[in-house]
């Protein structure tokens, strides 16, 4: 199989995903019993939760050539599976391509796209989604690439998961491109995340995760200073440290 869809999602039937634009492996979480294999669907489920587990699922459980990360809530360009192929045939010495979102209004999902294609940094990771992400399955299984099941919805710390793996894909020495292409369509978020005690602990753990006491934690130190300004005040500057420093002190590096 040349193409997939990689679909997380909880507790659905399999005929809820009839008339997907192109093949798809669909990994169904807190259900089991029920499993599908056809020409173009494989319906798996598992009586467990997490939503880093179930993308791990889907990379373990695919034989395809290229996948596409996704979630049961977006909707796709009809030519999606043309697009991505293409894009890695452009760039073959591309592991990880990331692309754009799109609102169902036609807008774009974010104001940060670049019109033109570039390698993403250690820095530009950090503005990516999961469901942009599009991947060689090889590369990622011969590198043993995993998403961190500590992370994620469903985990102890429910952001993150997205920035981890890339980074743990760029540590392996993949290369990981973004392509200004857009491949599926999301309505935006009417009010962001809940930037409680959780979200910044969350944020720490993440920073711990990724750069522990090297020199590249100043980078993690700003992005938790971007994220406070940027996202609001829903807790003091001083709290806001004191919980992303619970969070990074609560956690091992692997």
């Amino acid at each position: 199989m040349v193409f997939q869809i990689l679909i997380s999602t909880l507790n659905p039937k399999s005929n809820d995903f009839e008339g997907l634009p192109a093949p798809a492996l669909v990994i169904s979480q807190n259900s089991i019993g029920e499993e599908v294999q056809s020409e173009n669907l494989t319906f798996l489920s598992f009586n467990e939760r997490g939503l880093s587990k179930s993308r791990n699922r889907a990379i373990k459980n695919s034989n395809a050539n290229f996948a596409l990360i996704s979630d049961e809530d977006v909707k796709f360009v009809d030519d999606v599976e043309e697009k991505v192929i293409n894009a890695f045939q452009n760039y073959p010495d591309a592991d990880i391509l990331t692309f754009k979102i799109e609102t169902p209004e036609g807008e774009c999902y974010k104001n940060s796209y670049s019109e033109e294609s570039f390698e993403h940094t250690r820095s530009s990771i950090y503005r990516v989604s999961s469901v942009e992400i599009a991947i060689k399955v090889t590369s990622i299984k011969k590198k043993g690439i995993m998403f961190d099941e500590r992370f994620g919805l469903g985990a102890k710390y429910p952001s993150g998961e997205e920035v981890i793996f890339l980074n743990d894909a760029l540590n392996a020495g993949l290369k990981v491109r973004y392509v200004p292409e857009t491949i599926v369509f999301h309505p935006r978020e009417s009010s962001g995340k809940v930037l409680d005690k959780n979200f910044y602990r969350s944020k720490g753990a993440v920073v711990k995760r990724l750069y522990g006491f090297s020199p590249s934690l100043t980078l993690g130190i700003l992005f938790l200073g971007k994220q406070f300004v940027k996202k609001g005040k829903m807790l003091s500057f001083v709290s806001a440290i004191k919980e992303a420093s619970l969070g990074y002190f609560s956690i091992h590096r692997h």
